[in-house]
């Protein structure tokens, strides 16, 4: 993929459902009751069960690693997240972003893009930057 400043990442579209909340739950080893207990969550500000923050990350990462390749894995980061709204079960979501700026800077170039995951309502749970290192077929 061919990066230009300005252009969209490829999104990303997943339902989350609470079976993959409790997935994240079992990989992370993260069964705070907010995340996994429906019946508990009611009575929380929230409502009912959310995901779990990392999984967001997870998410971004995924978009970014598909965009950088092994460059992502060679000095990406993730910067300035902020998390806005709860991601829920039954929320379709998509992980987005934006080239801001391309430029060289020790000997590789690099890119910072704008990310974003909107649910189908258009309502941005999460927003960051990233940048990273291009690999060779996307400069």
């Amino acid at each position: 993929m061919r990066l230009k400043t300005g252009g969209e990442l490829p999104p990303i579209t997943k339902d989350i459902d609470q079976e993959r909340i409790l997935g994240w739950a079992r990989l992370s080893g993260d069964f705070n009751r907010l995340h996994v207990d429906p019946e508990y969550a009611r009575e929380t500000p929230f409502k009912g069960t959310i995901a779990h923050g990392p999984m967001s990350l997870a998410f971004l990462d995924e978009l970014m690693m598909s965009c950088l390749g092994q460059g992502w894995v060679n000095g990406g980061r993730l910067l300035d997240v902020r998390f806005l709204s709860p991601i829920r079960p039954g929320d379709r979501i998509v992980i987005g972003g934006r080239v801001e700026a391309l430029y060289q800077e020790g000997g590789a170039r690099w890119a910072e893009c704008r990310l974003s995951i909107a649910k189908a309502d258009g309502q941005v749970a999460v927003t960051g930057r990233a940048v990273g290192p291009l690999r060779e077929d996307a400069s």
